[in-house]
């Protein structure tokens, strides 16, 4: 609520405190600006409580209008101010809430596409937002009926159905060059999972609004050259959040081949985008970004699928805002790893990169991969001082065969560290390589260690290796380790004093 807001309430609040006989002050003698910061409080609370998707506002304004005739005037009379829109889904009586409600905009969520909600597509000047989830013969009844511009959509959600009793849902048709009539000029977030639309960079350059673009699990089909994307791409200059997703089957091979990078100038600026991600392939990517300039970055974050051997260098060189971090995290999963790298303040444009391998098919990769990547980008981690080490799944740690000289040599190039922290499963494999030093080795592979925390491995090992830390030099004050433990713990090591 506005400062001068809150003052008009105290004022109200005042007058009821001159004396036990004073009239009490009732909510309808509020202002009509403080009723609307009142229900606008309301629709912001409505929307936070459902996940995903707004569906919880048109119950609650539904609600005060049936409060007194002052509400309903107040709420009604501000339609753009709260947001008020014709919740039409599955289960609603869609003719009917377009009967009795005035002509508010129309927001659409359907995972069947009943007639209701061709009903609703069909009132083209008031459909705002929608969310579908298409298979092969929702398409067809999609495709028929959104052949003409929707003048006032803002949002637009289209997932592929996975396996919700359509046998055809996987051979999802691709959207064709006349959907929507070639043209979105309002629209501000558009979201395609699964969907193949071959022809939307032409859309792209009537989308002139364009705020967040989110295309995943393309495939052959939907395939999009780096040229063409860049293409419809131009035309976003208020983009600001960009996610490109290949799917995982999707292969290298069906990708159109281009001429070396140093032949294809930049044809895109892209002036407001701050956070963009990418999975997928390494040649995709460094294509797009020898044809694109994103002066304004402020979050990257890259994972490449199924590749052991290449060379990231390329597409770090791409990113010339980049500069040195001073948090790092190493994040494993069963089939993934990433290395995301953090610099909440200073000088770098670049806030976060997150670097990261997905492979689906084959364990044992995810150290050796760290390392690589590590490696290649070792200029960023000059400044690292935190290094977190996750693991997100019980059973990660199993799975991972690695040789504990791996381990060594990713911490090698972590030699700015002070504060270690391990967390999961993964704890038992970082202490069983340390445990293979020397104390006075100790210190050479984490010379500026100063903290270190270990979270689920107890036991004697546990106790071994932080003694090892904290002795790991002669001069005992030269490495200071500080030591997360249990108080009994706290007072064996003190016994070693």
């Amino acid at each position: 609520m506005a400062p001068r807001r809150r003052e008009r309430v105290k004022v109200l609040k005042a007058a009821d405190r001159n004396g036990q006989n004073s009239p009490r002050v009732t909510i309808n003698a509020f202002p009509v600006e403080i009723l609307l910061e009142i229900f606008d409080s309301c629709r912001e609370a409505a929307m936070k409580s459902v996940w995903d998707w707004p569906r919880g506002w048109p119950g609650t304004w539904h609600k005060l209008l049936h409060v007194c005739r002052t509400w309903r005037y107040v709420v009604l009379s501000s339609p753009l101010r709260l947001d008020l829109y014709v919740d039409c889904s599955d289960g609603s009586p869609v003719r009917e809430l377009l009967h009795i409600w005035p002509p508010f905009p129309i927001q659409i969520t359907s995972f069947k596409l009943t007639d209701n909600i061709i009903a609703a597509l069909e009132h083209r000047d008031r459909v705002s937002k929608i969310r579908l989830s298409l298979t092969c013969s929702r398409c067809e009844k999609l495709f028929a009926v959104i052949q003409e511009p929707l003048p006032a959509l803002t949002s637009l959600d289209l997932e592929r159905a996975y396996g919700r009793g359509d046998e055809n849902y996987d051979t999802v048709p691709a959207l064709p060059a006349t959907f929507l009539g070639g043209s979105a000029p309002r629209l501000q977030s558009l979201t395609l999972r699964g969907i193949p639309f071959s022809t939307l960079p032409q859309l792209l350059l009537s989308c002139s609004a364009l705020s967040e673009l989110s295309l995943h699990d393309i495939y052959d089909l939907g395939y999009i050259s780096p040229e063409a994307m860049v293409t419809g791409l131009s035309a976003l200059t208020r983009l600001t959040y960009l996610c490109i997703e290949f799917d995982e089957a999707f292969l290298p091979d069906q990708m159109i081949q281009h001429p070396p990078l140093l032949t294809r100038p930049v044809t895109a600026v892209l002036p407001a985008l701050k956070k963009f991600r990418f999975e997928g392939f390494i040649e995709y990517l460094e294509d797009l970004l020898a044809r694109i300039d994103v002066p304004q970055l402020e979050d990257f974050r890259i994972v490449f699928y199924q590749q052991h051997i290449f060379d990231i260098r390329q597409v770090i060189s791409h990113s010339r805002m980049l500069g040195s971090f001073n948090r790092a995290e190493v994040i494993f999963d069963l089939y993934s790893v990433a290395i995301r790298l953090d610099q909440p303040e200073g000088t770098n444009p670049i806030k976060t990169l997150e670097l990261g391998i997905h492979d689906g098919k084959r364990l044992g990769w995810q150290v050796s991969s760290m390392t690589q990547i590590a490696t290649q980008s070792s200029h960023l981690l000059s400044s690292v001082t935190e290094l977190d080490i996750l693991c997100d799944l019980v059973s990660c740690s199993r799975e991972i065969l690695m040789d504990n000289t791996e381990w060594l040599e990713l911490f090698h190039l972590f030699s700015t560290v002070r504060t270690l922290r391990l967390s999961g499963e993964v704890e038992s494999n970082v202490i069983d390589s340390l445990q293979e030093l020397t104390r006075e080795s100790i210190a050479e592979v984490l010379p500026n260690l100063q903290n270190i925390s270990f979270r689920q491995y107890p036991g004697y090992e546990f106790e071994q290796l932080l003694i090892g830390l904290f002795f790991a030099s002669s001069d005992q004050s030269a490495i200071p380790v500080g030591l997360m433990m249990s108080p009994s713990f706290s007072a064996y090591i003190s016994s070693w004093l």
